[in-house]
């Protein structure tokens, strides 16, 4: 069964390299690689032409085309996506592969951590680890940075929704489509790619602000799924409202002392988040997770702005896209 590993790559000259070379020596020999540089402007595509792999290019139009337009010259009968800022393990492929059964849309795998190094990184991986570590054996949702499709059922669906223009809420759509055409979504959480989570706090927080915005689209697409899934829950929702009205709690409400209680009330939220979420599973061994506390509850407040901005945008004006 031969299977094609298409990534997508936009600015991607720090990591690539790195995810071309876990991706080209997988102990699942029938591979090809498709890398889709999507209108970079440093040395992307420079960099996939040093490595046996299909190159192929296209003006700025996000991770799902990219993902579509690799998808369209795919030879395999299986399609694995990851990310250009992910780490194959060897035996990524043949992790993903042994999901695969009759019934079986795609199978999806796990993170680990690339940078360790970092404190933030660590918050944020030991985050999703507590997340994973609730998956069951089928699911309902599979992230695409660690994905194997179908190829049949992949284009039978008209592959990723092109609408979603930045890289948040299209791997969930995906999903939801999958499960309801009634295909199951298996989690293999052997199969690993190691991930470069963010380093630095500001570019987090707009990345999170872009989730919130782009997951009112979702629902927009997937009413019935505004519940979340068995990734992002409705605590989800209720935690990003809360950060958007703790915004406006601060800037609305002119004491000092009762601008404090919504302050209050979302750190206790966050607080009992994190543990639930396996965020603080360090914290014995390292007092400076605890960090983790205030982080969230600067990423709970900027998803609710982007919530806010995503109901406005994609509710009230009814727009398709950004």
């Amino acid at each position: 069964m031969k299977v094609s590993i298409v990534i997508p790559a936009h600015n991607a000259a720090a990591t690539l390299g790195e995810c071309l070379a876990a991706s080209i020596n997988q102990t699942y020999t029938d591979c090809e690689v498709i890398v889709v540089d999507d209108g970079s402007t440093d040395a992307t595509p420079e960099i996939a032409r040093k490595f046996p792999v299909t190159v192929l290019q296209q003006p700025k139009s996000g991770p799902a085309a990219a993902r579509n337009t690799g998808a369209r010259v795919a030879n395999g009968e299986i399609v694995a996506f990851t990310d250009s800022d992910c780490i194959p393990h060897c035996d990524w492929v043949s992790r993903l592969i042994q999901g695969f059964s009759e019934d079986v849309g795609a199978v999806g795998g796990t993170y680990g951590i690339a940078n360790s190094g970092s404190m933030l990184a660590r918050i944020i991986h030991n985050e999703i680890r507590g997340r994973h570590a609730r998956f069951s054996y089928e699911v309902d949702f599979l992230g695409s940075y660690n994905l194997a499709v179908k190829r049949d059922v992949f284009n039978a669906l008209n592959g990723f929704d092109e609408n979603f223009r930045a890289a948040s809420g299209e791997d969930n759509d995906l999903s939801y489509r999958i499960h309801d055409a009634g295909y199951a979504l298996r989690y293999a959480p052997a199969a690993v790619v190691d991930h470069y989570h963010p380093e630095r706090l500001v570019p987090y927080l707009r990345a999170q602000m872009r989730h919130g915005f782009w997951r009112m689209k979702l629902y927009a697409n997937h009413p019935k799924r505004s519940g979340g899934d068995k990734y992002a829950g409705i605590f989800e929702l209720v935690s990003a409202s809360l950060g958007f009205l703790l915004i406006l709690a601060f800037f609305l409400i002119p004491w000092p002392f009762l601008a404090g209680i919504p302050f209050g009330l979302a750190a206790i939220i966050v607080l009992w988040r994190s543990v639930l979420a396996g965020s603080m599973t360090a914290s014995t061994r390292d007092l400076r997770m605890l960090i983790a506390i205030p982080v969230f509850l600067l990423r709970d407040v900027a998803r609710g702005i982007g919530l806010a901005w995503g109901v406005w945008h994609f509710f009230i004006l009814r727009r398709t896209t950004a």
